[in-house]
C-alpha cells in the first residue's frame, strides 16, 4: 500500500507535469497561427507572380521544357521532433499509395527527406532516400532550407534526373488536425501554361517585358519553386504543432485524470489513516477504563 507522502509525491510531480503540458499547448497554438500567417502572406506574393507568368506567356515566350531523361522524385517532408502523435508515420501508407497509383511505366521513383524521422521512415520501407533536409524548427530556418531545395532541384534537373517532382507532406485540415497531400510541382506542361496564360489581365495594356525570354522564363521558375516549397514547408510546420497540440490535449485530460485518481487515494489514505488513530485512542480509552474497573473491585 502506497503511503501519504508517496501519493503527495505523485500528486506534485503530476501537477508540475500538468503545467509544462499546458506551456506546450499554449506554444503550439502560436506556432500554428504564426505558419497560418506565413502561408496566407506568401498567397498574395503567389498571386504577384502568377500575373508575372501571365504576361509573360502571353507575350508568346515558351516554357524551358524539362529533359525527358529524368526520373519521379518525391519531396517527403517531416518534422525532426517529436510529442506529436503519428505525424510522421502517417505518411508513409499514403505516400506508397500514392506513388503506387502514379508508377505506371515511367521512370522509377526517387525520394528526397526533410526530417530525421521521415528518413528513417523511408529507408525502414526500403525507399532509395538520395537527399535529405534537416526540418526547419522556424521560419527563418524554412528560408534557408528553400534555397538549398531550389539549389538541388536545379542540380538535378542539369544533370538530367529530374522530370517530374511530386511533394507529399500535412496541411491543416478543416475541422482541426492535419492531413496528408501529395502535389506535383513540375513540370511546367502546356496545361499548366494555359491556365496560366489564358487568364485575363485587368487592364487593356500588358506590361513590357524587359529582359530576355530565357532569363525571365528563369527567374519566374525560381520564384515559383520558392513558392511552392515555402508553402509546403510552413504547412507541414503548422500541421505538426495541430499534432503536438492534439498530443498535448490528450496528455492534459490523462493527467488531470490521474490527479483525481491519486487525490481520492490519498482521501481515502489520510481518512483510513485518522480511523485507525481514532481507533487505537477508543481502544486504548476501553482499555484504562476496565483497568479502572479492576481495581475498584480489587478496593
Amino acid at each position: 500500500m502506497q503511503t501519504l507522502e508517496s501519493l503527495n509525491r505523485k500528486i506534485k510531480t503530476a501537477h508540475d507535469l500538468l503545467g509544462v503540458v499546458k506551456t506546450m499547448k499554449s506554444l503550439a497554438a502560436v506556432n500554428i497561427r504564426q505558419f497560418e500567417r506565413a502561408v496566407e502572406s506568401l498567397e498574395q506574393y503567389r498571386a504577384v507572380v502568377d500575373m508575372g507568368w501571365t504576361v509573360f506567356l502571353k507575350r508568346g515566350r515558351p516554357t524551358v521544357p524539362l529533359s525527358r531523361n529524368g526520373g519521379e522524385v518525391c519531396f517527403v517532408v517531416g518534422s525532426d521532433q517529436g510529442m506529436c502523435g503519428q505525424f510522421n508515420e502517417s505518411l508513409r501508407p499514403f505516400l506508397q499509395e500514392q506513388a503506387k497509383s502514379l508508377a505506371t511505366h515511367g521512370p522509377k521513383w526517387h525520394y528526397w527527406s526533410m526530417g530525421e524521422k521521415v528518413r528513417g521512415i523511408l529507408e525502414d520501407a526500403g525507399l532509395p532516400n538520395e537527399v535529405h533536409f534537416p526540418a526547419p524548427g522556424s521560419l527563418n530556418a524554412v528560408h534557408e532550407r528553400v534555397q538549398e531545395a531550389i539549389w538541388k532541384v536545379e542540380e538535378w534537373r542539369s544533370a538530367k534526373k529530374l522530370e517530374n517532382l511530386y511533394l507529399c507532406h500535412h496541411v491543416l485540415a478543416e475541422h482541426g488536425g492535419y492531413a496528408p497531400v501529395f502535389q506535383r510541382v513540375l513540370p511546367l506542361d502546356a496545361s499548366w501554361a494555359e491556365a496560366r496564360g489564358s487568364k485575363p489581365w485587368p487592364n487593356r495594356c500588358l506590361p513590357m517585358l524587359g529582359s530576355a525570354g530565357d532569363t525571365m522564363f528563369a527567374h519566374l521558375f525560381r520564384q515559383y519553386l520558392f513558392i511552392s516549397f515555402y508553402r509546403a514547408f510552413a504547412q507541414s510546420l503548422a500541421s505538426e504543432n495541430a499534432a503536438r497540440l492534439m498530443a498535448m490535449q490528450a496528455a492534459e485530460k490523462n493527467i488531470l485524470e490521474l490527479q483525481e485518481d491519486l487525490q481520492a487515494l490519498f482521501r481515502e489514505q489520510r481518512q483510513a489513516g485518522i480511523t485507525s488513530e481514532l481507533l487505537d485512542i477508543i481502544s486504548g480509552f476501553e482499555a484504562l477504563k476496565e483497568e479502572e474497573l479492576i481495581e475498584s473491585y480489587k478496593d
